[in-house]
């Protein structure tokens, strides 16, 4: 029952800090440039995966401006706040997709601070699995599901990319080349399940996502 209420007591609680002192600002506020800012999209230096990178980005990434860029490019200016930056990070298990607004972590202004916004598990650590790239244009629309709604939506911005799980409908493929078939078909009423198990322990995360439409059903992490 706490739980039920604490994420709505916590941002009535950062929207009194927002107007009570004048500098904190919401997760939500401080996404509301996002559409005025030129996304760079971070290149790895894999020639494969940036190849199918670019082709996805440049036909379906709306939400923006945006422009390709290289990990040099990105060390030089994310401390600035003109940018959003797509970029790939990885911890000991697994690839994330990570969104990141450009700007200093110790700027006075709150506005101008950088931060990571949201990050989308892919793949395996370092990229080893190889199934990133065929879901690599969900995971680009998921993004950009997110961030549309994160800028008008505090509950959206402060839980994540959970908060756009819904309960699927449809069929549930379990089998992995019966997923990835149905995915790159397209095919209406079904639902892909991903799961991207780490190369050095036993944790795996899953998702469900739809085949058609890109939308993210379920995602749950396994230890």
């Amino acid at each position: 029952m706490i739980r039920k209420y604490l994420v709505p007591l916590l941002l009535v609680f950062c929207q009194i800090c927002a107007f009570g002192e004048g500098r904190v600002y919401t997760r939500r506020a401080r996404l509301e440039d996002f559409p005025a800012r030129t996304t760079r999209i971070v290149l790895t230096g894999q020639e494969v995966f940036d190849a199918v990178l670019k082709e996805e980005i440049s036909s379906r990434w709306m939400a923006s401006p945006y422009e390709f860029c290289t990990v040099t490019d990105y060390t030089r200016d994310r401390y600035t706040d003109l940018y959003y930056f797509v970029r790939f990070t990885f911890d000991s298990d697994f690839t994330y997709m990570t969104l990141t607004k450009g700007g200093d972590t110790d700027d006075e202004n709150q506005l101008k601070q950088g931060f990571d916004v949201v990050m989308i598990p892919i793949a395996p650590a370092l990229m080893t699995g190889g199934d990133e790239l065929v879901y690599l244009p969900a995971y680009i629309d998921i993004m950009q599901e997110y961030i549309s709604k994160a800028m008008v939506s505090e509950r959206v911005a402060f839980r994540g990319i959970r908060s756009l799980c819904s309960r699927p409908s449809g069929e549930i493929l379990d089998d992995r080349q019966a997923s990835i078939s149905a995915f790159l078909a397209g095919e209406p009423g079904k639902n892909a399940k991903v799961v991207i198990t780490s190369s050095s322990s036993r944790k795996s995360i899953e998702m469900i996502i739809t085949t058609d439409t890109h939308e993210l059903r379920r995602i749950k992490k396994k230890r």
